[in-house]
Formats: C-alpha cells, structure tokens, sequence
C-alpha cells in the first residue's frame, strides 16, 4: 500500500469516525483513564507555559481549548476535514484567540524549522509512518523542544484479539506501538520518559457504572505500578503508555 492510499484511508475513516460518532461507543473503555490523563495534563500545562505548541488531532476531542490558557499559541492540525471544522467551532465558542487549525499530515508538517516548542496529542501517533513523523518532528522543534504523547500499546494478547474482533472501530493501517517502536522514539529524542498504565486496571471497566468503580480502580492501578516495577519486563503488556521525550537528536535542517 502506498502512503498515498494510507493518508486516503485514514482521513476517510476519521472524516466518517467524526461526523457519526462511531469511536464514541467504545468512549466508556476509557473510563479507567484518570490516572494517566492527570499525569499527561500535569506535564502538558508545564510543558506549554508561555510557548508555541502543537496538537496533533483533534476534532470534538481536542485539547487545545483546555490548555490555550497556559500557552504563547497553540496550532492544532488534523488530517480530517471535519475534524478541523469541529476544532474551529469550539474555539469559537470559548472564545479563543491564540489558537488555530488546519488540515495537514503530521508526516509532511507545512511549518518552519524550529517554531514549535511541545507537541501533544492523545492516541495519535500510532496512526503514523513514525519514520515520517519523528523527522517532521525534529526539524519543527526548538533544540529543546518536547513531544507529549498517550499512546496504545501492542504486545498484550487479549487486548489485541479485541481489536480484530471490532475492525470498525479502527483503521486498517494503525498499529498500536511496539517495543520497535519505543527504541526508534530514543533513536530520535536524547531525553525519553516512558510510563506504563492499564493491566490489571482493566478489570475496573465492569464496574465504571457501580459506586465501588473509584476505589476497585485505584486498587488495581495500585496494583500496575507495583507489577511493573518488581518485573519491569510486564510493562509491555500495558493497555497505554504516556511518552514524553525532549530534545531532538541532530535536528535537520529546513
């Protein structure tokens, strides 16, 4: 498959995903999220306080709304048509005035060398030719420049028999990361954090409509962080990661 016909599929898929809401009948999955989501907000409002940053996917989800507060500017960008109108809509509606949006292929960035400062986005990356990406990624950034990421994982047995029995919930050329993929993210960025959530936390989706959901997830997400860190070779059996990796290796040149 050519990466004309990769970008085609994708931006089909989310232009439909977006005007239907078809992702959101598996929202309730990420119930279980409180403890990563705080984590990457914590990092993301430090990271962008008075600089350039920029969001990678958006659409009804975009964060962007919730951080122009902290930041100089924040340019999102979408490969879906809808997603960006969406995007627009929002930030009209809050009234911003720092934001922006546009269609463009995170792989092929129309942006100058250097001019942004933090990259984020939330289960994005792994739609990518991370080859591409980590590139563009590195001839955008500030020497010091950081990207902020939650992304799926792809080496838990269960967790992926449900992704091939629910194919149209995803598109056929994502691929939840790898450990390939994580020592290609060191190959390119000199500073890499990496933590691992959702193991043992995933028994807690049964119980997200019941009284007890909060302390049965706490409890399990307990018990994760205890798992990975006495056998830390468990880790890639994670549902989600939180990538966080700074200072880009032998930038490019514009």
């Amino acid at each position: 498959m050519t990466d004309e016909t990769r970008i085609a599929n994708e931006k089909a898929f989310h232009n439909e995903s977006f005007s239907t809401g078809l992702r959101s009948q598996i929202d309730s999955y990420y119930e279980i999220f409180i403890a990563i989501r705080d984590e990457f907000r914590r990092r993301v409002t430090t990271a962008l306080k008075g600089k350039n940053g920029l969001e990678l996917g958006c659409g009804p989800t975009t964060l962007t709304p919730e951080y122009a507060q902290f930041a100089s500017h924040i340019k999102g960008i979408d490969i879906s048509e809808e997603a960006v109108r969406q995007s627009r809509e929002r930030a009209e509606q809050a009234g911003l005035r720092n934001v922006d949006f546009d269609v463009m292929n995170a792989e092929d960035m129309q942006l100058p060398a250097q001019s942004v400062s933090v990259i984020f986005g939330s289960g994005i990356i792994h739609h990518l030719d991370l080859h591409a990406f980590f590139r563009e990624a590195r001839r955008v950034l500030t020497p010091d420049g950081r990207i902020l990421f939650m992304e799926p994982l792809g080496h838990n047995p269960l967790i992926n028999a449900y992704r091939r029995l629910t194919p149209r919930m995803r598109t056929p050329d994502e691929h939840p990361l790898l450990r390939s993929d994580l020592a290609l993210l060191r190959a390119n960025f000199r500073v890499v954090d990496v933590k691992f959530y959702y193991f043992w936390s995933l028994f807690a989706i049964p119980f997200r409509h019941k009284r007890v959901f909060g302390s049965v997830l706490r409890t399990l997400d307990g018990l994760d962080r205890a798992m990975f860190r006495v056998a830390p070779f468990t880790k890639t059996w994670a549902w989600y990661a939180l990538i966080d990796a700074s200072h880009p290796r032998d930038t490019p040149s514009a």
